[in-house]
């Protein structure tokens, strides 16, 4: 299956090569598959160009911040008070953030004979999410003392920088992946066409309508869970607990459409009212501890500010108990792949997925991670991306968020994505949590690069609490 809306962009970088075809010098033209947004007309059914596209009145926005210099640089925000450190960047890595137009970062060398030096300083501008210190261009650093590591690192990110502007040019959007390394992916997209478009998944993970006894809810062990999936046979733990599901053969869900920029997907009913009550009283029963957002970069030793994020949050494994491993494998179903790339495999499973490109045994989707929110917590826009070590083979990367609500009535909590793209508002798309709803949002574009559009946050809880929990998977690998 392509992507309706994968162009393909023919292009030649700067050093690459010329043949002689029929005494006729031809250049060896690249090509890439790059992923063109549609007319937002098209996200209402309507002819091209009937509806203009709304600025979103939230001006935040993500930005990337490359090191092109031989030395750790560190990268401080300017909050006029002396900077307030975001990260130490490696040679010729990458970092990123959430900012705004208002905003001021500059960068500074720590192990520099005058450590407080400004190297360079980055105002932030709206529509602009591409940051370069060049330490070359600016005489800080010369390309003949550079050992041969370093140089193939030069080469790779100027050759990036290189394809970026041109891959700019041709969607209109920032590059913020890493080119050639990082290949589109490898699993399956559905896709978002139009607002309330409606997709259909038959599963056999069917609901739990009542809470097994705790003797059935034991950890389940890794072989136990491929018994449960290979298809062959019952295992004697699925009779047992035959009796407190639903008797049906399949779970009918369907994913609607909440936005084709970036897209959003709803899916009522994902979670029972038993499996919610399983959830959260696991939940209880663990320690939970303040969240913290995730590093920007793998390259990179970042600092956070704790009052981006105030909820509470713990990590539970799909061997937790079968309802675990339930839930596991009915995400696997809506999100259309094999439910083994969510655990770990076997030596004949990692042979079967070797020639999709997943070369290792490890889960590519995370630990559930279970979030508590209580009055007045929040989580202020952001996104489930990072940027890889450069050295990195494949470039992995978080390719899709599945968020489950375990329970509702709060006021405010929502899930909101400020940046939306439509032409009827220029206010965020928020979804209310409601007990056992599910919403899917993809992090990267079906090219491979990252989905700036999928900034996302979860609104202040103003009167009564939130739980919900989150499942991060990878695409090509779990690349941490």
């Amino acid at each position: 299956y392509k992507d309706p809306n994968l162009h393909t962009m023919t292009f030649r970088l700067e050093n690459d090569e010329f043949s002689q075809d029929d005494d006729q010098s031809v250049e060896k033209a690249r090509q890439f598959q790059a992923y063109v947004i549609p007319d937002v007309s098209t996200f209402y059914q309507e002819p091209l160009g009937s509806r203009e596209k709304k600025k979103p009145s939230f001006g935040g926005f993500g930005m990337k911040f490359i090191n092109l210099s031989p030395k750790t640089i560190a990268l401080f925000w300017d909050d006029r008070k002396g900077g307030m450190e975001i990260a130490n960047v490696g040679p010729f890595q990458a970092v990123g953030t959430a900012t705004f137009s208002s905003h001021t970062f500059f960068c500074k060398d720590k192990t520099s004979k005058n450590p407080d030096e400004i190297l360079q300083k980055f105002p932030m501008h709206y529509g602009q999410n591409l940051y370069v210190y060049d330490a070359f261009a600016l005489g800080h650093a010369n390309s003949k003392d550079l050992n041969k590591q370093e140089i193939a690192l030069y080469k790779l990110q100027y050759e990036n920088l290189q394809f970026g502007e041109l891959y700019k040019n041709f969607t209109g959007r920032e590059w913020l992946a890493l080119y050639p390394s990082k290949p589109k992916p490898i699993y399956p997209m559905w896709n978002a066409d139009y607002f309330g478009q409606e997709h259909w998944v038959a599963t056999n993970q069917v609901h739990y309508l009542e809470e097994p006894p705790s003797s059935l809810l034991k950890m389940v062990t890794e072989r136990e869970l491929r018994r449960r999936h290979d298809g062959t046979s019952t295992s004697d733990l699925d009779l047992s607990l035959e009796p407190y599901r639903a008797k049906e053969k399949y779970l009918n869900l369907t994913l609607k459409v909440l936005s084709c920029a970036p897209r959003v997907f709803e899916i009522q009913n994902f979670l029972s009212h038993a499996e919610v009550d399983h959830i959260v009283h696991m939940a209880t029963g663990i320690k939970m501890k303040v969240s913290s957002t995730s590093a920007g970069g793998s390259g990179s030793n970042r600092h956070e500010d704790s009052s981006t994020r105030t909820s509470k949050n713990s990590w539970v494994d799909r061997n937790k108990s079968p309802i675990m491993d339930t839930v596991y494998a009915r995400a696997a179903d809506v999100m259309q792949f094999d439910e083994a790339l969510l655990r770990t495999r076997d030596y004949n499973e990692e042979q079967r997925f070797k020639e999709a490109g997943i070369n290792h045994r490890q889960s590519n989707g995370e630990y559930l991670q279970l979030v508590h929110y209580e009055r007045g917590q929040q989580y202020t826009p952001h996104h489930d991306f990072t940027y890889p070590n450069t050295n990195t083979i494949g470039q992995p990367e978080r390719f899709s968020t599945l968020i489950l609500y375990l329970n509702e009535g709060m006021t405010g909590g929502e899930t909101s994505f400020p940046r939306f793209q439509n032409a009827h508002t220029t206010d965020k798309l928020a979804v209310t949590p409601e007990t056992g709803k599910a919403i899917l949002f993809y992090d990267v574009l079906p090219d491979g690069n990252m989905d700036e559009f999928s900034q996302h946050a979860a609104e202040r809880v103003v009167a009564g609490e939130k739980w919900m929990i989150n499942l991060w998977t990878w695409d090509p690998s779990r690349g941490y």
